[in-house]
């Protein structure tokens, strides 16, 4: 995965996995997809997806129900630090670098981001969460 330009000067951040969670390796296909592994209800994942033209965005994938998932990106709308994963099923979304928050499916808790991060089209497909790029 490339690497990601960080805000707050020096460091950058490190993305952290849920203690108990998994984190899954993508499998890219053709067209701009991702599958990963379905997880279980209330548990979020780590992901990546390389975009038209090359740019790779870390994403957040979050099952919020039987049948219900949604990937989100974790690049903060602020200054582009990665957010966190949750540390708990369903909770924030976290920034390092200026402690904006946002609600699994992207919505802005607090900021100081102006806005939700980006969503992406994610659907459950057997045994897999099917993510689209655009």
């Amino acid at each position: 995965m490339a690497a990601l330009a960080s805000c707050g000067g020096g460091g950058g951040s490190t993305p952290t996995t849920p203690s108990g969670g998994t984190s899954a390796t993508p499998t890219p296909t053709p067209g701009v997809e991702v599958r990963v592994p379905l997880m279980a209800v209330g548990e979020t994942v780590a992901a990546s997806i390389r975009l038209v033209g090359g740019l790779v965005t870390p994403l957040a994938v979050t099952r919020t129900g039987e049948t219900q998932v949604v990937a989100v990106s974790r690049v903060c709308t602020h200054e582009a630090c990665t957010v966190n994963l949750p540390t708990s099923p369903l909770a924030a979304l976290e920034c390092p670098c200026h402690g904006s928050r946002f609600q699994v499916g992207g919505q802005l808790v607090n900021g100081p981001a102006p806005r939700a991060l980006s969503t992406f089209p994610a659907r459950i497909a057997g045994n897999e969460v099917v993510i689209t790029g655009v």
